[in-house]
């Protein structure tokens, strides 16, 4: 197994541009693809949030894409730096975060109707912002 020094203003800056690209990447899918998402949360929260939702969402976004490559900069230990282990890092977001949009469904606030499409296209999605932040970091 390689060795290597994690490169934590990488991590963190790399993440933090992840983490646009997710937010700008699921901004376009929602709106073309949300619209059923839109009406089950109710009073166009998702088309028209207030800035403090917008605010929330955006820091978790980016919150989410400093923890994916951080995961990248561990798993490419053992799977070697590149878009293959980008990929792993993608689907591992993707998984963990529909782990969570179950959890909205399974409780009956949203439709798994309205989370279906939005998943099913969040996983390519998070797979290129992973390609991005990983393509520029460097230890």
């Amino acid at each position: 197994m390689a060795t290597g020094k994690m490169n934590w203003k990488r991590v963190i800056v790399c993440g933090l541009l992840t983490g646009v690209v997710w937010t700008v990447l699921s901004a376009l899918s929602t709106w073309f693809f949300g619209a059923g998402f839109n009406a089950a949360v109710g009073g166009n929260k998702i088309f028209a949030p207030t800035a403090g939702l917008f605010a929330f969402l955006f820091t978790l976004n980016l919150l989410g894409g400093i923890w994916a490559i951080w995961l990248y900069a561990v798993i490419r230990l053992y799977y070697g730096p590149g878009a293959k282990t980008a990929v792993i890092v993608g689907f591992a977001w993707w998984f963990v975060s529909s782990l969570a949009d179950a959890t909205w469904g399974s409780l009956g606030f949203v439709p798994v109707a309205a989370l279906l499409p939005l998943s099913a296209i969040a996983l390519p999605e998070l797979i290129v912002a992973a390609l991005v932040g990983a393509w520029l970091y460097k230890e």
